[in-house]
């Protein structure tokens, strides 16, 4: 099988993936709702693009805004930010299945918009504000803050069409994610429990090449002599290395050593 061939089942299982256990995690919310708007969300891709597809999105969409209002009645602006971005993604996905198509952008980016702000933009943020809330200092704002701008400045180029923000963005977002893992590096170094150090080396490491993957195929958009990976050769690497790799192996980290201070 070439890679290419491996867009769309990674771009679906990512979805899921991303549903049930990333967003109830970095959102810190109760998994049972996350696991039923999962699998109302692996209905939706193994349907037919159209309303019934759009219509099993929707419990995404209804728990990102509990989510959401949950955090701003308890003053949680990052994970009230981060239910945004989670949001956006559901809305982008309801976008794909209605196969509608705004700002002349069309799939597979519409679809890809929802992995990016489901990874890029919620998982990620919200593993830089893990790190931010264990060991606070300018730095650490400084990196939360970076990864909150990227996701946006990044769908701005792709509207535009506008190298500064589409190539600008990415390097913004390759910068936040660096930053992220190499806090992280201080809990790999000190934790002596196997299964979470695997976890945090493998999300450490994951973006170290996939970031570079992304910064080439942006600015391969505006200049076509930079080598860069096709979208279907991406999605397999660049994705699935952020997605499986950086952000959800981080969460899974993170949760397994909070569920082991609570025991």
């Amino acid at each position: 099988m070439v890679i290419g061939e491996l867009m769309i089942p990674v771009m679906n299982a990512a979805l899921v993936t991303g549903v049930a256990f990333v967003l109830p995690i970095a959102l810190r919310d109760k998994h049972l709702p996350w696991t039923i708007a999962a699998a109302s969300v692996a209905v939706s891709l193994s349907l037919e693009p159209g309303r019934l597809a759009a219509l099993c999105v929707a419990p995404w969409l209804l728990l990102t805004i509990r989510s959401g209002v949950l955090a701003l009645l308890t003053r949680t602006t990052w994970l009230a930010m981060a239910a945004g971005f989670a949001g956006t993604a559901a809305l982008a996905l309801i976008t794909s299945r209605l196969e509608v198509t705004l700002f002349d952008i069309h799939e597979p980016i519409v679809k890809l918009t929802a992995l990016h702000f489901t990874y890029a933009g919620a998982g990620t943020l919200t593993l830089a504000l893990r790190v931010h809330e264990a060991r606070r200092s300018m730095f650490t704002l400084a990196t939360l803050v970076l990864v909150f701008i990227a996701p946006p400045v990044v769908a701005t180029g792709f509207i535009t069409r506008l190298w500064p923000a589409q190539v600008g963005g990415a390097v913004l977002m390759s910068l936040g994610v660096y930053f992220t893992a190499g806090l992280q590096l201080r809990d790999l170094r000190e934790e002596k429990d196997a299964r979470l150090k695997a976890l945090w080396l493998i999300s450490c490491v994951a973006p170290v090449i996939a970031m570079v993957l992304g910064v080439a195929w942006a600015a391969a958009q505006y200049w076509p002599s930079i080598p860069a990976l096709t979208v279907p050769d991406m999605v397999p690497t660049h994705g699935a290395l952020n997605a499986f790799g950086f952000v959800l192996c981080g969460h899974l980290a993170w949760w397994l050593a909070f569920t082991r201070r609570q025991g």
